[in-house]
């Protein structure tokens, strides 16, 4: 009975926090449809954030939104709500600047609506009769203000961005933007000539041959760095998330990622600047479910316990040059079975996987007779140091010769880069990865880059030799 008794009363507690919290909702709503957008409220933004779009900032978040300087740049560490920081002041800008453009750009379009996302759901919380008031229309890359301005959200494609008059231009990721001498000096610095606009830069630190990394030492710049100290006593995270990704991450990416600094990597087969250079703005990743067209190469990385299983699949396209256009890791322990399947899934539904190269070095050769039992053209392929050598080298020069392109992903540039390397006694090259690292992709996609050599075979015919 007592039991009972207590399970109804632990119910109406239920019931009444519930109701309490629809009132809750209740006034939040009627406080915000009596919001009068006056002088206050539009002349500081953090008023605005906090009174119109129900948002409170961090102090540091409060002096971003507050910076007033037409040029400024920023490295925030990951959970700094860079992000939401950024798309408040858009908002703001777009409602207190009538008849202006503020674009919105980074590496690739799904980057891009990343922001325009976190904009259009402070939007969307509004009110509908507040809503109403300030925005015309919301389309997927485009929002049109009552007042005559817009938020226009685009990839930092050449071709794509030319024509444009801007007033504030928010430079998301910017330093992994290709070209990005070109995009910036030939193309959004001229939009905002006529108009003086804004121009709010900012990244993950990455590479230090970029112009993202000149305008953190630019004085003419205001610069906004935030730590995870700075986000842990801003109350965002704990200590204890920060201890654990300190162990889970690399030295280096922990210092880009959570210090924001700018790092070296000396020791790294595949630099930085190099990979940056390799973004396509263009490129996506084909989905499994895609019938996908086109010419592809595979390359199946296998593991099982402590190494995962990563399928990478490129694509030749007509100017020869090849692009990642797939990439799946699988979950630690997933049985090989289930990683063939899926190659076999994937092969049938795009028709034209030319070859597959597997690296069988810990699993024998019964995968690849299994794979091929499955109807796939594969080779399995045995990584000694040799081959490890040649593999990574034709990798590599393809990337420095523009013909490997990749899309924006930052696990599979954090991964790329991970990769470090020694001259050993004999002359070779031996690769290696910091403990608690991985290169599964890295491998993937080499073998799926050698597999599309037309003497690529070569590599099969010495793929036992030590």
């Amino acid at each position: 009975m007592l039991k009972n008794l207590t399970s109804k009363i632990t119910y109406g507690i239920r019931q009444i926090e519930e109701e309490i919290e629809k009132l809750r909702r209740k006034l939040e709503k009627a406080r915000k449809e009596k919001i009068e957008l006056s002088p206050e409220l539009l002349n500081d933004p953090v008023i605005f954030a906090k009174q119109l779009l129900g948002f409170t900032p961090t102090f540091y978040q409060e002096k971003l939104l507050r910076d007033m300087n037409k040029r400024i740049v920023v490295r925030m560490s990951r959970q700094a709500g860079k992000t939401t920081t950024i798309a408040v002041k858009a908002i703001w800008f777009a409602v207190t600047h009538p008849k202006t453009l503020t674009l919105i750009i980074a590496p690739s379009k799904r980057q891009s609506m990343i922001m325009m996302d976190r904009i259009q759901g402070f939007l969307m919380s509004l009110p509908s009769s507040l809503r109403r008031k300030l925005v015309y229309k919301m389309l997927r890359t485009v929002i049109y203000f009552k007042n005559g301005s817009q938020i226009v959200a685009l990839p930092c494609s050449v071709h794509l961005l030319r024509g444009y008059t801007a007033h504030m231009i928010l430079a998301d990721e910017a330093a992994f933007f290709r070209d990005d001498e070109t995009i910036f000096y030939s193309v959004l610095y001229p939009m905002l000539s006529t108009t003086d606009g804004w121009l709010i830069v900012s990244s993950t630190p990455w590479g230090k041959n970029s112009v993202f990394y000149r305008m953190n030492q630019d004085p003419n710049f205001s610069k906004h760095v935030v730590t995870w100290r700075d986000v842990v006593k801003s109350g965002l995270i704990k200590k204890e998330f920060i201890d654990e990704m300190r162990k889970q991450l690399p030295v280096e990416r922990f210092k880009m990622e959570f210090e924001a600094e700018f790092i070296e990597d000396e020791d790294a087969w595949l630099k930085q600047d190099l990979l940056a250079k390799a973004i396509d703005p263009d490129l996506e990743y084909v989905s499994f479910e895609t019938q996908a067209k086109g010419t592809f190469y595979m390359g199946i990385d296998f593991g099982k316990h402590q190494d995962y299983s990563v399928i990478t699949v490129v694509r030749k396209d007509n100017d020869e040059t090849l692009r990642v256009v797939h990439v799946k890791r699988f979950p630690l322990e997933t049985a090989y079975a289930a990683v063939i399947g899926y190659a076999k899934t994937l092969s049938e539904r795009w028709k034209h996987i030319v070859k597959i190269y597997a690296d069988v070095t810990g699993v024998g050769d019964y995968i690849v007779e299994d794979m091929k039992r499955a109807g796939l053209n594969v080779e399995g392929i045995y990584f000694t140091t040799r081959v490890k050598e040649e593999m990574a080298n034709y990798m590599k020069s393809l990337f420095e010769q523009g013909k490997l392109k990749i899309p924006y992903d930052p696990e599979l540039l954090a991964e790329l880069n991970v990769e470090k390397f020694e001259l050993t006694k004999d002359g070779h090259i031996k690769f290696y990865h910091p403990q608690g690292t991985h290169d599964d992709r890295f491998w993937s996609l080499a073998l799926a880059v050698y597999a599309s050599k037309e003497e690529g075979a070569a590599i099969v015919r010495i793929k036992k030799v030590v």
